[in-house]
């Protein structure tokens, strides 16, 4: 693709790019892809983990018979410059970058999705108000990538499950306490038309996954309240296991 004289900042410093708002998919995805640390071979097939030299995935949640969310897929690993885009996104106030990271999961989808398309997209819900979040970073995203779908290609609808209620905070957090809010989070689901979901292979998306529990839980809700047939997750960043 030719960019002729128009300038490209470079990811993830988007909001000085010339294409910013106005670039099409394939320059943020074109862009972004160098600085990315994807999951390989070597990942889990679960929950994208990188897994030990003996094979086996440390993550508890892909042993577990409770399981709900049949998988875990992810853009990258977080690191990197992919780390510092959602802190600045989450964090630092950049909340523009949610055009880009709604690009990118929308490129994402085009290069693994289009063989079996789900039957809709939802979002790890937020809750903004006193308690929670100070904005909805993942219905943003969302939000954002379906803007950046001209062809209408993908059913996204950030508001087919909710938060009723603010929960337990869950990043950076240990693996227990990961499912403590995990937990937490299962109680303030919601799925307010259950119609929207019913019988559908539902993907849910998130920015970072380090345990797992946190999308279960949403996978759980899905299925029990919503009558999913299916549920995996896409997120933008795999946490590296720290023991």
């Amino acid at each position: 693709m030719s960019v002729g004289a128009l300038r490209i900042a470079g990811f993830p410093d988007c909001l000085g790019c010339d294409y910013f708002r106005t670039g099409p998919v394939g320059v943020c995805a074109a862009c972004s892809s160098p600085e990315l640390v994807r999951p390989g071979p070597d990942s889990c097939a679960v929950c994208a983990q990188r897994v030990e030299l003996k094979g086996s995935c440390p993550n508890e949640l892909c042993r577990s018979p409770r399981r709900r969310i049949d998988r875990i897929h992810a853009i990258g690993y977080q690191t990197g410059q992919l780390r510092r885009a959602i802190n600045s996104y989450k964090y630092r106030g950049a909340r523009g970058l949610s055009v880009v990271l709604g690009r990118m999961l929308i490129a994402w989808l085009a290069e693994n999705m289009a063989a079996e398309p789900p039957g809709l997209i939802v979002a790890n819900p937020s809750f903004v108000g006193p308690g929670g979040q100070g904005f909805a970073h993942t219905e943003d995203v969302l939000a954002a990538a379906a803007r950046a779908d001209a062809d209408r290609r993908w059913p996204i609808d950030p508001t087919a499950i909710i938060k009723t209620g603010p929960t337990l905070k869950s990043a950076d957090g240990q693996a227990w306490s990961k499912r403590v809010s995990g937990g937490d989070l299962q109680n303030a689901l919601r799925v307010p038309d259950p119609a929207r979901t019913n019988g559908k292979f539902v993907l849910i998306y998130d920015d970072v996954c380090t345990t797992g529990s946190q999308l279960d839980a949403v996978a759980g809700c899905l299925l029990d309240q919503g009558g999913a047939d299916r549920v995996e997750g896409i997120v933008l960043a795999r946490a590296p296991w720290r023991r």
